[in-house]
């Protein structure tokens, strides 16, 4: 089959996820009632209340992290040159976590905004310093080993900060878990295009990224700057990850695992195409994930961190196991 089809009958799958998240839940609502929350909002009906408020901007905060994940995991292991790799190895979870405690330490409790804000910036300084250490030319062996240092060193930090700040450590537990219950529309609407932008600029460097996959001196030969491609793949990393992780929190397993179905899903595709696949794929991860942990964990739920944990867990070793095995 090819690409367009697949990416239809991809994206297909994710609206019916999409459609499902917004009916089911604490309480499951009919399809009848979503269509009157979205074309006839009535603000006086706690039901449709709850579908335009609430379960919407959960529903849309999933399938712009889902697929920025995705995205940013079909990057990083290219670059890395390493099926395992996972976007947090440039920093990005770390350098957020730093800078979010940072804040509430220094300046007390924040607004949502203030807290993506910081998250934000900690992503974005965290990946730029983690370049910075692995060194110039052909780093992509030195990056992960530079991020792990980097990562470390900001976590070891956080420990100490939260263990002199109750009140940062009692904010930063309920965000380190990744969760999309923070994700509300004023934050959304900055972050989202961040996430696209980041989506953007990974397909247009796919090309150049897979060429370098090949080595840096075949690289050069094909006319390209090993300096300027390696940053184009990190700036998308550190869109897309650092917009997921201010969104919800360092949500793990989606960069690790959706490259790997997007790989999957049509055998041999370019780099350019794993990224296209990569987005239906994360969103519907993300998607089910966060339908599973309110719907089957109701009244409760369980924070999107925590199912994808149980999801992505086994799901690596099996990856680790299948890998082991061909090489052996």
């Amino acid at each position: 089959m090819r690409l367009f089809p697949r990416l239809a009958l991809m994206w297909l799958a994710v609206s019916a996820g999409f459609v499902a998240a917004l009916c089911l839940g604490a309480q499951d609502y009919s399809p009848r009632l979503l269509w009157s929350a979205l074309a006839a909002y009535d603000p006086t009906d706690p039901a449709q209340a709850i579908i335009r408020e609430m379960r919407l901007p959960r529903a849309i905060a999933a399938l712009v992290i889902g697929a920025a994940l995705a995205v940013a995991g079909v990057v990083m292991q290219a670059m890395a040159r390493n099926p395992l790799a996972d976007p947090g190895l440039t920093g990005v979870n770390a350098g957020a976590a730093l800078a979010v405690v940072l804040g509430l330490f220094w300046l007390g409790a924040l607004p949502q905004l203030g807290i993506v804000g910081l998250a934000l910036a900690g992503a974005a300084l965290a990946t730029v310093l983690v370049r910075l250490l692995a060194g110039g030319g052909d780093n992509t062996l030195r990056l992960p080993l530079a991020g792990a240092a980097f990562a470390s060193l900001c976590m070891a930090l956080v420990a100490l900060i939260v263990l002199l700040n109750p009140e940062a450590r009692n904010i930063y537990r309920f965000w380190m878990v990744g969760s999309l219950a923070m994700a509300q529309p004023p934050a959304l609407a900055v972050l989202g295009p961040v996430a696209a932008v980041g989506i953007l600029i990974a397909a247009i460097a796919a090309r150049q990224i897979e060429a370098m996959m090949l080595g840096a001196e075949m690289g050069r030969a094909l006319g390209l700057s090993v300096g300027r491609v390696l940053g184009l793949g990190l700036a998308a990393v550190a869109l897309t990850a650092g917009a997921s992780v201010a969104i919800a929190g360092p949500v793990g397993f989606i960069g690790l695992i959706a490259p790997h179905m997007a790989r999957r899903a049509a055998r041999g595709a370019s780099l350019t195409q794993q990224v296209a696949l990569a987005c239906p794929v994360g969103a519907g991860l993300a998607v089910l994930a966060d339908l599973a942990g309110r719907w089957l964990a109701r009244p409760a739920e369980m924070q999107l961190g925590i199912v994808l944990a149980m999801i992505g867990a086994p799901a690596f070793m099996l990856l680790v196991r299948r890998m082991l095995r061909e090489t052996a």
